[in-house]
């Protein structure tokens, strides 16, 4: 979500010249819409959803997303 400002960030602090800067989003790129996740989401097996959730779980707090 802050990749962008984050590589801004990460370039400022290692003192890189002006002229490097991270790549723009291609226009190919399509991000994760909520109908794209519902798609996976509802065709992915329940048990491998309950096998992924623990692995995650610190992530879904760290970045506040919703369960």
């Amino acid at each position: 979500e802050r990749l962008s400002a984050d590589a801004n960030y990460v370039l400022e602090r290692v003192r890189s010249p002006s002229f490097i800067r991270f790549p723009e989003r291609q226009p190919w790129y399509k991000p994760v819409t909520a109908e794209t996740l519902h798609y996976y989401l509802c065709n992915t097996q329940r048990r491998l959803i309950k096998e992924l959730l623990p692995k995650y779980i610190l992530d879904f707090s760290l970045f506040a997303y919703p369960l």
